[in-house]
């Protein structure tokens, strides 16, 4: 997904809009940042920055040139341990296949007014209407506290999650960086939350059960990607390994998955329709792949 970026400090309008592969951003960085001198000089003049949002037309830096929103993110300005916060979260990248990232923002690298401040990332498997943004940070904030993952326990700045086109500091150094271990067999969270022209939201959300059930939305998240890294193709005399392989991958995320749901997701991202026999092809590999 392609983000808007600002390179040198947070002043004037977006520089470019890229792709954002944060594992290979982070693999560029150093093991510890230089020693920041001026931290305000530093946020304002010298990070680089970036939106999780595709824009309308131009790089102009405002709310009204942001098109939708491609990820959430919170900033954690009051943790009392980084200790106890980073096993908090490795926990919660063990017992779920949800795609997560969390970095030191510079006023913790640079001992500034947050205490071990830190930036958790989640992109999303759609974006959203801006609209939705704060109904959606709610609804992550409520399924990672029943997760046994409680975001206020570490000062997080909600109004901050839920500004539009809010420039949110990308990682400094590889120190202090949590990045999946495991990439290919994690998903992307699957807003459930819905804006309507009227104005109307259904809000929707749960705990971990939620992240990891085998719903249609989540396998579908999880097959587009893992398709995407692996450069997994569907041609004439490779779709009996490369499905093997996929259901394979789906094995190890998920549990108690139903032959339907695969079926209608491989639909979604069009696998379903290059296979000659969908239902047959693929019902024989859940019974020998997903249920032993």
């Amino acid at each position: 997904m392609a983000y808007a970026f600002k390179v040198s400090g947070q002043f004037g309008d977006y520089d470019v809009v890229d792709d954002l592969d944060v594992i290979e951003y982070v693999e560029s960085l150093p093991q510890v940042h230089a020693p920041i001198a001026d931290i305000d000089d530093f946020k304002e003049r010298q990070a680089q920055y970036f939106t999780p949002s595709n824009l309308k037309a131009g790089l102009t830096r405002s709310r009204d040139n942001i098109i939708d929103i491609q990820g959430i993110v919170f900033d954690l300005d009051q943790v009392p341990s980084l200790d106890e916060l980073q096993h908090e979260f490795y926990s919660l990248m063990t017992k779920t296949k949800l795609e997560l990232y969390m970095w030191l923002t510079p006023s913790a690298i640079a001992s500034g007014n947050h205490s071990n401040g830190s930036r958790l990332f989640i992109p999303l498997a759609e974006p959203i209407n801006p609209r939705l943004l704060g109904q959606a940070v709610d609804e992550l904030l409520i399924a990672f506290a029943k997760a046994d993952f409680n975001l206020l326990n570490y000062g997080v700045d909600i109004t901050t999650s839920k500004t539009v086109s809010r420039l949110m500091g990308l990682p400094l150094q590889k120190t202090g960086t949590i990045v999946p271990w495991d990439l290919p067999e994690r998903f992307r969270y699957k807003v459930k939350a819905e804006y309507h022209d009227s104005g109307f939201v259904a809000l929707g959300g749960g705990g971990m059960e939620e992240f990891n059930a085998p719903t249609v939305e989540n396998l579908t998240s999880f097959i587009s990607g893992y398709v995407e890294k692996h450069g997994i193709t569907f041609h004439p005399g490779e779709r009996d390994n490369n499905l093997t392989r996929l259901i394979g991958g789906v094995a190890k995320a998920f549990s108690g998955v139903a032959d339907d749901d695969l079926i209608e997701a491989l639909n979604n991202v069009g696998i379903a329709q290059q296979l000659d026999n969908p239902v047959r092809d693929v019902t024989n590999k859940t019974r020998r792949l997903l249920k032993g």
